[in-house]
């Protein structure tokens, strides 16, 4: 399994600002020009804010369209998907055939309007998705994460560490080749964090898992990093190289070793 992203940009529509009696519109950079390839296993994206962390996710999730470039994704049997605005004018999502199925994406949720319950979701979810034994799918799902006081909660209800172990558990229904995950500590409780780790420590070898995080504890557990700035790729590698050019030899020391290397040449420009 891989996925390819070639010349990828994606600039948001332009918002009015309101300064005083006056009016102005400004575009917000999601992606500028960006290449990159990874392979199965585990990538932590690092970033400052603004970087285009969601934004790659968004787009890799099929969830927004990219307005330059494309995304080809190769299945372990050679099939090959695209995603691209010339993709979608010519052959709408049905470009991407099974894809879809195979792609789960936690993002930003605060809040849940629905008033189905924990159980029936994921039973309702298990069923949809053609898993086979969608109720002990479920159950399982619901034990794994710690769920079991709330099985019978309306999702609205949920909230903190345990929207998010709901929504680790969602995504986990059918098991996905492609799995995304945009902050997933953020709110965590830590219950949910360990339960996390271990789910991460036993990650699938044919799954590509994409972290976009900046909690520099989670990223150890990756393979690989990929570090944005300004929409773009700056790099991207094994952890444990990367890691090595610095005396620490940790995620967060070479994270900061960059960012002081981005500032001082910023300054020297």
């Amino acid at each position: 399994m891989r996925i390819d992203w070639s010349h990828v940009s994606k600039i948001y529509e332009p918002r009015k600002e309101i300064r005083g009696p006056y009016h102005r519109r400004t575009r917000h950079m999601g992606l500028l020009d960006f290449s990159a390839s990874v392979r199965r296993g585990i990538t932590a994206i690092l970033g400052p804010e603004g970087s285009g962390k969601t934004t790659l996710l968004r787009l890799t999730a099929t969830w927004m369209v990219p307005d330059d470039g494309r995304i080809t994704y190769i299945n372990h049997d050679g099939e090959t998907y695209v995603w691209s605005k010339g993709s979608v004018i010519t052959s709408g999502t049905s470009s991407l055939g099974n894809l879809k199925e195979q792609i789960s994406y936690i993002p930003h949720t605060k809040k849940l309007d629905h008033d189905i319950t924990v159980e029936l979701s994921l039973l309702h979810l298990a069923q949809l998705r053609r898993v086979p034994n969608p109720k002990k799918r479920s159950a399982e799902m619901i034990a794994k994460w710690g769920l079991a006081a709330y099985r019978r909660t309306p999702l609205h209800q949920l909230a903190g560490g345990v929207l998010k172990r709901y929504l680790l558990a969602q995504s986990l229904i059918v098991s996905p080749k492609i799995w995304l995950l945009d902050e997933p500590t953020n709110g965590l409780d830590e219950l949910g964090k360990r339960l996390l780790w271990q789910e991460l420590k036993n990650n699938p070898a044919d799954r590509i898992t994409l972290i976009a995080t900046d909690d520099m504890d989670l990223a150890e557990c990756s393979d690989d990093l990929m570090l944005l700035e300004a929409g773009s790729c700056r790099r991207l590698g094994r952890k444990k190289l990367l890691t090595a050019s610095v005396p620490e030899g940790t995620v967060a020391a070479w994270y900061r070793a960059m960012q002081a290397f981005s500032q001082l040449r910023s300054y020297q420009r």
